[in-house]
């Protein structure tokens, strides 16, 4: 018998379907933006299409009462917040809001701006600076002494800009080690002073002037290293500053040390100073600095290419008129003495003038053989080795030891050491060939060895000493030997066993002795062609930068 709940399950589906169209409706209505939608509608009207759905499909009406009731506890706290909501309240709510993100949005900008400030004032200040020295360095070009100069008017100015009582500037050497460069002010030293140095300030600062630090282990170096600007406020905090006091004037305050730097080069520090009792540096002093630094790296650049480039120039334009004397002071032809050989050679380094032999013979019973080395290159090592070559030729004509003849010698180079500032090393040896004796005297670092036939054995004879021409009141002494038949001297310039082969190593001594014992039996002159034989072998086509000379004397 069909009754009315035969249909009950009509409106359960006209209920789904109803609930679905109300749900899409929110959808789109969401999607057009037409009105404010709560998630609550989405989340109430699909538990009630799902308990209807349900219900229908099993006869189970619970499902669909549930799902009415838990729809409306839903929804209820949101229609309860709503009918008791304030608008007026939340318009303003909204509008503060809107007034803190525009108040924040101006403050941004005004941040921004003002970053933009300082970075506009920062680079008209590096261009200002930069302009400064990029026009003054070109005066320092022909300048005496330009590096020097230059220095000093950067160190100046840095001063100035950054309020420093001091100022020191360092420049990497080419042998791995911080020198002064220029010092000015009141820098009281951050590093340990020599334990022997008094502590009084005027050889305090001499020593700082003069000073070369090496890449570590001192304040300097560590910082050159790092390659990193350095701000010290309170230097009595800070370990890398060493306190040298008691006294006062050695009392650190605060430093400021920034690295010359070419690209990612570091060539050298400045380092800044204020004494202690006055204000710190600030951080703007500090930006100062390094802005002054960096514009000193750059201007500094052109200065060194341009000194580079004329000194290669002066270099190669004097070498060439120096090379072409130096050959024609040595001796066109070797005398012919009786009972005794001479063998030589000299390999001149173009555009370098360092070498020279000579062979004098001023009586029967005295007969001069001279090896001479002047360091340096041109026009100043031409002068002063005619100087030693005249003085030794009048000398040698005496009756002086050889130790005397250098001595003479080497006062006459000092005398004129302020202009030329080269220095030499000198073998002086004296042959009486009626006693076959021979008296040695050096100077510098020219060896001079003897072959005995008796013992067959090479052992070098001298040592090293001082140069000529380093210090006027420098003493010299003489070595007398009494030779046999067969015996054999031989002297070299430092150039020969300084030479080098492909892989940077040097021809040594040990070389020069393995040549000479294994052609002992042969005449002088062979003797020094087989050395030179085996020195161009060892060397090859590598480029060598000093000459190379060898003197052989045989007793027959």
């Amino acid at each position: 018998m069909i009754n009315i709940d035969t249909f009950i399950n009509v409106p359960l589906l006209a209920s789904a379907i109803v609930g679905l169209l109300i749900v899409v409706f929110l959808i789109v209505i969401k999607l057009r933006n037409t009105g404010s939608i709560s998630f609550i509608y989405y989340l109430s009207s699909a538990v009630i299409i799902a308990g209807a759905i349900l219900s229908s499909l099993n006869g189970q009406y619970f499902y669909f009462t549930a799902s009415v009731a838990i729809g409306g506890l839903l929804i209820i706290p949101y229609l309860i917040i709503k009918a008791f909501d304030n608008p007026k309240k939340r318009e303003e709510k909204r509008q503060a809001k809107l007034a803190q993100a525009q108040e924040n949005s101006i403050a941004t900008n005004a941040l921004a701006q003002a970053a933009i400030a300082d970075i506009k004032a920062k680079s008209a200040k590096t261009l200002e600076v930069n302009k400064e020295l990029i026009s003054k360095v070109s005066s320092y070009f022909t300048n005496e002494n330009s590096i020097e100069s230059f220095l000093e008017y950067c160190n100046k100015m840095i001063t100035e800009k950054v309020n420093a009582d001091g100022c020191v500037i360092l420049l990497a050497d080419e042998d791995g080690s911080l020198a002064v460069k220029s010092l000015m002010g009141s820098f009281p030293p951050p590093y340990k002073l020599p334990e022997d140095l008094p502590h009084k300030p005027i050889r305090v600062e001499t020593n700082l002037r003069f000073a070369t630090f090496p890449l570590k282990g001192n304040i300097f170096g560590d910082i050159y290293q790092e390659g990193e600007p350095v701000l010290i406020t309170d230097s009595i905090k800070d370990p890398r500053v060493y306190q040298n006091g008691p006294e006062d004037f050695l009392t650190c305050g605060a430093y400021i040390f920034v690295p010359i730097k070419q690209m990612e080069n570091t060539i050298g520090l400045i380092g800044l100073s204020v004494l202690p009792g006055k204000t710190p540096f600030t951080k703007e002093e500090f930006e100062n600095a390094i802005i002054v630094t960096d514009a000193i790296a750059s201007a500094i650049k052109p200065l060194y290419s341009f000194l580079a480039y004329a000194e290669k120039s002066e270099l190669s334009k004097d070498g060439i008129i120096a090379t072409k004397y130096q050959k024609d002071m040595l001796p066109a032809k070797l005398p012919v003495i009786d009972k005794l050989q001479i063998g030589c050679f000299s390999n001149p380094v173009e555009n370098v003038c360092g070498d020279f032999y000579d062979v004098l013979v001023s009586r029967k019973d005295r007969i001069s053989f001279v090896m001479a080395d002047v360091a340096g290159k041109g026009m100043n090592s031409l002068v002063v080795m005619i100087m030693i070559r005249a003085i030794l030729r009048l000398s040698v004509n005496t009756a002086q030891a050889a130790s005397t003849i250098l001595s003479w010698a080497n006062r006459g180079i000092c005398l004129e050491s302020s202009k030329i500032d080269h220095f030499a090393s000198v073998a002086l040896i004296n042959y009486n060939s009626t006693t076959k004796e021979a008296q040695i005297a050096t100077c510098g670092n020219n060896p001079v060895f003897l072959y005995s036939v008796a013992n067959n054995q090479l052992s070098q004879i001298t040592t090293p000493s001082e140069p000529m021409g380093v210090e006027k009141d420098a003493t010299y002494s003489d070595i007398n030997i009494t030779l046999n038949s067969g015996d054999i001297l031989v002297t070299c310039t430092d150039g020969l066993l300084e030479s080098l082969d492909d892989n940077g190593v040097q021809y040594s001594t040990e070389n020069l002795k393995k040549v000479i014992l294994k052609n002992c039996n042969a005449n002088a002159k062979d003797i020094s062609n087989r050395v030179k034989e085996d020195l161009k072998r060892y060397s090859e086509n590598v480029q060598q930068y000093d000459d190379q000379s060898l003197l052989v004397i045989k007793i027959q």
